[in-house]
């Protein structure tokens, strides 16, 4: 870097970095749902998009939903939802190019967000341990009349 420029601030890169996953992830949404939604074994939903400052990589995390509510979601829907989407990333990058004017059009790449399964396994192991204390706190009161 010369001498003569100043220093970009690290804070005004993330901020823009945000700024373009927001757009990237909307601009997705609305392809997925024009265009590839009959294809899709479920119902997609962008987790976040992921994208360093130099704005050239998109990671993008997705879930599926299933239609059928009292079904579980098989990994082989998730497997195949993330190959389509990924055959498609070249036609998304051109949807995001003509959305967003850039320097750089940052290349996809799909991948399972396992946070929300995460979240929740958590929220049912908590429902677990509710019932198990209100039990306990009524023997307790119990105990004392």
């Amino acid at each position: 870097m010369k001498k003569d420029q100043p220093k970009k601030n690290m804070n005004e890169d993330g901020r823009r970095a945000a700024r373009v996953e927001k757009e990237v992830q909307s601009v997705i949404s609305s392809f997925i749902i024009q265009k590839l939604q009959p294809e899709l074994p479920g119902l997609i939903t962008i987790g976040r998009v992921q994208i360093p400052p130099d704005l050239r990589q998109a990671r993008v995390y997705i879930s599926l939903l299933n239609l059928n509510l009292d079904e579980k979601v098989n990994v082989d829907d998730l497997d195949l939802s993330l190959e389509i989407l990924q055959a498609w990333a070249p036609e998304m990058q051109q949807a995001i190019n003509q959305k967003i004017q850039m320097k750089y059009l940052p290349k996809l790449t799909f991948y399972a967000d396992e946070s929300s399964e995460r979240i929740l396994k958590i929220e049912n192991l908590l429902s677990k341990l509710v019932p198990a204390e209100a039990k306990s706190e009524n023997k307790i009161t119990e105990d004392d009349n």
